[in-house]
């Protein structure tokens, strides 16, 4: 892989202190869009947007854990999260952001079930944009403002209730910490961790630990 498909030297996907600049691919098939991308990446010193632009070197990239983030523009939100699977395939800790003009509740609901980290509408600015990604490369989550109301209210019938313990682990799994990480700092074993995340998932009724973060999130 050469050089200038990467344009920079970096650590390794999960080595963010390492990298100096979160590696970004954007998979889309127009190339204005990526035009805009680029010109907001150019404003920040923080983001680079790699060279790859298709599927195929997203996965590559993610494989040689030589990316830290994948945007995926599409013109449904089903459409990537189909996409999206290919990558957690091999790389399942690899955030992926669906960048799109419009979307429902539910399809926002059906892309976090995916494993994708957030949804990005298109308009907005490119500072914003920026930040929001930080954000996620950060262990964050991103649910348009106008459609969090919605995916509280397809939840409101479905109260749920974690314990002390439970929500402590669930606030630092929301800050990106993976299961070590989090028996480290809360001085218990990791088993003990990947139970008790078990046991969260099945009581908030969700399939992946992004979107226990983000049912828990929209309902308190």
């Amino acid at each position: 892989m050469s050089a200038p498909f990467l344009r920079a030297e970096h650590a390794p996907h999960g080595d963010r202190r390492a990298a100096s600049s979160l590696r970004i691919v954007l998979v889309s098939s127009e190339p204005l869009y990526r035009v805009g991308v680029e010109c907001a990446f150019r404003q920040s010193q923080s983001v680079i947007l790699l060279d790859a632009t298709t599927m195929a070197d997203a996965v590559e990239l993610a494989k040689s854990r030589l990316t830290d983030m994948v945007l995926i523009d599409t013109d449904t939100l089903a459409e990537t999260v189909e996409m999206a699977k290919c990558l957690t395939a091999w790389c399942p800790d690899l955030p992926i952001v669906a960048v799109t003009g419009a979307a429902t509740a539910n399809e926002v609901k059906a892309a976090f079930e995916a494993g994708i980290r957030g949804c990005i509408l298109k308009r907005m600015q490119g500072s914003e944009f920026v930040d929001i990604l930080q954000t996620i490369g950060q262990g964050g989550i991103h649910v348009p403002p106008e459609l969090g109301a919605g995916l509280l209210r397809q939840d409101k019938d479905r109260p749920f209730k974690l314990t002390p313990r439970e929500t402590q682990i669930l606030a630092c799994v929301g800050r990106g910490l993976t299961n070590k990480e989090v028996a480290r700092e809360l001085q218990i074993s990791e088993k003990t961790v990947k139970h008790y995340m078990t046991v969260i998932m099945e009581k908030l009724e969700v399939r992946n630990r992004v979107a226990a973060v983000l049912k828990a999130k929209v309902m308190t």
